[in-house]
């Protein structure tokens, strides 16, 4: 430590280890901040597998992983049918799933494959499929998926450049799902 007079007067002169040891500790005012915003506003996340092509990972290359989207926790519980969202597995612990919200409360939802029989979306649950049928496990594996497993909506693909923008809400198809009548959230009988 020592003083050093300068045109404004004294100013203090640190060695390195106490700007180091005030540098950590200005990051560390802040790691609750940007942990709280992480969890509770937005984050981004790499996604990996095919079972959302082509809306997801369309192109792959040797060095490419998956594409990096922007995630909205802050509007998690605001999706619709047609909405891309990310969801705890209700299978596999620990495991995070990417699908589109196909069937939400009350509606009826027609399985990919099967007799043709319809499933009605129980109060608090969603129908959730991948893009890629052939190859998405999802809500025609192990049924509707309790609301509350849904963490986040998928705003935007941010890598690769080429293909970053806001992902489309698609509507699912109207042979396979007749919407409830009532509004989300609202009783339809038990």
């Amino acid at each position: 430590r020592g003083m050093r007079y300068g045109a404004g007067g004294m100013t203090q002169v640190l060695s390195l280890s106490e700007r180091s040891k005030r540098f950590f500790l200005d990051v560390a005012r802040w790691v609750p901040v940007m942990l709280a915003v992480q969890e509770y506003v937005g984050t981004v996340r790499q996604t990996e597998g095919r079972s959302m092509q082509p809306t997801m990972n369309s192109t792959r290359a040797w060095w490419r992983i998956g594409d990096l989207l922007l995630l909205d926790r802050w509007h998690a519980r605001s999706y619709e049918r047609g909405d891309v969202v990310e969801l705890l597995s209700p299978c596999e612990v620990g495991a995070v799933l990417i699908k589109r919200v196909i069937g939400v409360e009350g509606d009826l939802v027609r399985p990919r494959c099967g007799d043709g029989s319809l499933v009605r979306v129980p109060r608090g649950h969603v129908w959730v499929e991948g893009d890629n049928g052939p190859l998405s496990h999802d809500s025609n594996a192990f049924g509707c998926v309790p609301a509350g497993l849904v963490q986040s909506r998928v705003a935007a693909k941010i890598l690769p450049l080429s293909e970053a923008g806001a992902i489309e809400c698609r509507p699912p198809p109207r042979d396979r799902v007749i919407p409830s009548r009532y509004p989300r959230g609202m009783r339809y009988g038990d």
